[in-house]
């Protein structure tokens, strides 16, 4: 084996790590995000101080963000990885 191809392989193997390991990751990072809401807002959580409409948009774009920056570190890295036209 030469050249990218073992590169190849553990790009492949710490991405499909990532897909596994997205629902351990998403629910602290809304716990984090959910927090920090309620530290700006200065609330305990009760259902008379929240925004439903916030908390469901943070949860959302929690759970549209892993998969994002997977996809875009796997594109950046591809086409690092891609051969070259060169003309030597």
């Amino acid at each position: 084996m030469g050249g990218d191809r073992p590169i190849g392989l553990a790009i492949g193997i710490v991405v499909t790590a990532a897909f596994v390991l997205l629902p351990a990751l998403i629910v602290p990072v809304f716990y984090l995000a959910a927090n920090v809401y309620a530290w700006i807002k200065w609330s305990a959580f009760d259902s008379d101080s929240i925004n439903v409409g916030v908390l469901l948009t943070t949860l959302v774009l929690t759970v549209a963000l892993f998969p994002l920056l997977a996809a875009g570190a796997v594109a950046l890295i591809g086409r690092a990885l891609s051969p070259k036209n060169r003309e030597d």
